[in-house]
């Protein structure tokens, strides 16, 4: 009985240890950059590459066109992807024309490797239709 007991007592700690290691976070400091209007906010989504369900995001005020610094809590360790616009009309998607274009200002890169320690990443806002010479 006391060595079934033990045994249900490793497995219940050798389960805790590996959630907690699975569900390691860490923080994930953004600079955005490339705004051009005093207008809407930013929407910053950071997913792990793995596990779509893990996603982290947040609204940031646009209050003027320098480079906006923001950090993000409780991102996934490893590697993720990370999305962001300025929703300019505030209706909290990003805005396409009839050809699936983004009219918005918006960044994507995948695989980023967050780490344990401190994380950085600078978004730079890109204008598609712009550059486009839509």
């Amino acid at each position: 009985m006391k060595s079934l007991v033990i045994k249900v007592l490793v497995l219940v700690g050798v389960m805790l240890f590996s959630e907690n290691v699975m569900a390691q976070t860490a923080n994930l400091t953004i600079e955005v950059k490339g705004i051009k209007e005093v207008k809407g906010s930013i929407l910053v989504a950071v997913t792990s590459s793995s596990d779509p369900q893990q996603m982290v995001y947040d609204m940031i005020p646009v209050t003027g066109k320098e480079t906006i610094v923001h950090t993000l809590e409780n991102v996934p360790v490893g590697l993720v992807d990370v999305s962001a616009f300025q929703d300019l009309n505030e209706n909290y998607q990003l805005d396409m024309d009839e050809q699936q274009i983004p009219v918005e200002p918006c960044f994507r890169k995948q695989k980023v490797k967050i780490q344990e320690d401190t994380n950085k990443l600078v978004v730079k806002l890109v204008n598609i239709k712009e550059l486009m010479g839509n």
